[in-house]
């Protein structure tokens, strides 16, 4: 019983005087939130045409992501999730600033 103290306290004494014995560091990293749709209306969701050849073209607009998603799984199609936005310059303190403004959602009524 005393030998085991003994040693105990031999590999104690071998680290040095207040330093921390070394900490596995976890690899944990922060997910980025998704972006969610805006309840203002700024985001919109449209079905790609079949004929773009890589070229971007929407053709039918949906009301919400689920619906669209739905779509582009029976058709086969991708769809676009769209925001639209407006650069304004704030010119009211010593440095400028330029923001972005979202656009409320302007859906046409002729399809």
């Amino acid at each position: 019983m005393k030998d085991e103290s003994t040693a105990f306290a031999d590999t104690r004494s071998n680290s040095a005087p207040g330093a921390d014995p070394p900490v596995a560091r976890s690899r944990r990293t922060k997910r980025r939130a998704a972006a969610a749709p805006s309840s203002d209306g700024t985001v919109r969701f449209f079905l790609s045409k079949a004929e773009s050849n890589g070229i971007p073209a929407l053709d039918r607009e949906f009301d919400s992501e689920p619906e669209a998603i739905v779509e582009s799984l029976k058709t086969g199609r991708s769809y676009f999730v769209i925001s639209e936005w407006k650069g304004s310059a704030d010119l009211s303190r010593k440095v400028p600033q330029i923001r972005k403004e979202a656009i409320g959602n302007r859906k046409s009524t002729s399809s």
